[in-house]
């Protein structure tokens, strides 16, 4: 069943909404994701054709999007700002590119991309295509974050701002995804039929765990979620002044024990000493942002500095043992 009007969801996908406009198509996708501009081009007769639907899953919303050009054509998405919604995108055919304020990124067929909360997003399409969106809100992907991390969420949850190939972990997020979309189909969907919570559950999970992002070093340790007091006292800390000069003395205070009991602490549940932890914070932070910069926009040098390292030739050696090239390789990527 097809139809031109707004997709309502409360469990099952709801029919296509299918249109050649521009401003329809605008205004009822914006209202199941996010405000943005649309531009169409298409050197046809025939126009650019739109196929859209929707399905809620607990507090998620899954999305499938379709573009027929016809021959030939172009489709341009800017949203201004992805106000506290995150956006996973699975590119399931054709091509496009993705990014910030420009989309100067190749999204290939096969590819996950997470557009994160709060910054600009823009994409091409450029050829027919067809891919799958889950929406997040920022208070969800935080509190799930803060359940697999043990403690509080003190700056903004970043994703690398580049599409992933679909492989290992990643390759069972999708998965997943695909399970759970085809099970919406059903007319008797077990999803559909549940509170839609184990299902979030599980997909947040994998999304964090999966996807590499500024936490990413504190959800890949293999030690259990629950830390000891001191522990979680001393990573808060680390999280929160990351930038500014931290000492070991800074860390035992926060922590309420002696430095012995501290480094035990730190290489029990997250296999480091707590400087080398705090070092990987500021690693971790230093590769978003020169991902997120591209060149031109900031210097390496500048980079280093705004994460806390105030020595650059450490910064560089330590930069290529956590990541395997050069920060200025990086930038010059992005």
């Amino acid at each position: 069943m097809e139809q031109s009007a707004s997709p309502k969801s409360s469990g099952h996908w709801t029919p296509y909404f299918v249109s050649s406009d521009t401003l329809e198509t605008r205004k009822i996708v914006g209202q199941n994701l996010v405000a943005h501009s649309l531009e169409h081009r298409s050197p046809q007769k025939r126009p650019v054709t739109v196929r859209f639907r929707t399905a809620s899953l607990g507090t998620l919303t899954f999305h499938e999007m379709a573009y027929s050009m016809f021959g030939g054509g172009e489709a341009t998405i800017h949203a201004p700002k992805m106000e506290n919604i995150y956006l996973c995108e699975i590119n399931l055919a054709g091509k496009m590119a993705v990014g910030q304020k420009i989309a100067n990124t190749p999204f290939r067929p096969g590819e996950i991309y997470m557009i994160n909360a709060n910054v600009p997003h823009a994409k091409i399409w450029r050829t027919d295509g067809r891919q799958m969106m889950i929406r997040i809100h920022q208070t969800d992907m935080e509190a799930a974050l803060e359940r697999l991390t043990g403690m509080p969420v003190r700056e903004p949850l970043v994703f690398e701002p580049v599409p992933q190939m679909i492989s290992d972990g990643v390759e069972t997020l999708c998965r997943m995804i695909e399970i759970m979309g085809r099970d919406l189909e059903r007319e008797g969907s077990i999803f559909s039929g549940l509170d839609g919570g184990g299902a979030t559950q599980i997909l947040l999970d994998l999304m964090l765990n999966t996807l590499p992002n500024n936490y990413s070093h504190l959800l890949s340790s293999p030690a259990p979620r629950l830390r000891p007091r001191h522990v979680r006292h001393a990573a808060e800390y680390i999280h929160g002044h990351a930038t500014g000069a931290v000492s070991l003395d800074d860390l035992v205070r926060a922590s309420g024990v002696s430095k012995r009991s501290l480094h035990a602490g730190f290489r029990k549940y997250y296999g480091v000493s707590p400087m080398t932890y705090l070092r990987n914070v500021r690693l971790d932070r230093a590769r978003l942002s020169l991902k997120q910069q591209g060149t031109g926009d900031i210097s390496v040098t500048e980079v280093a500095l705004d994460c806390g390292f105030s020595h650059l030739s450490k910064f560089a050696h330590a930069y290529r043992d956590r990541f395997g090239e050069l920060p200025s390789v990086t930038l010059r990527s992005a």
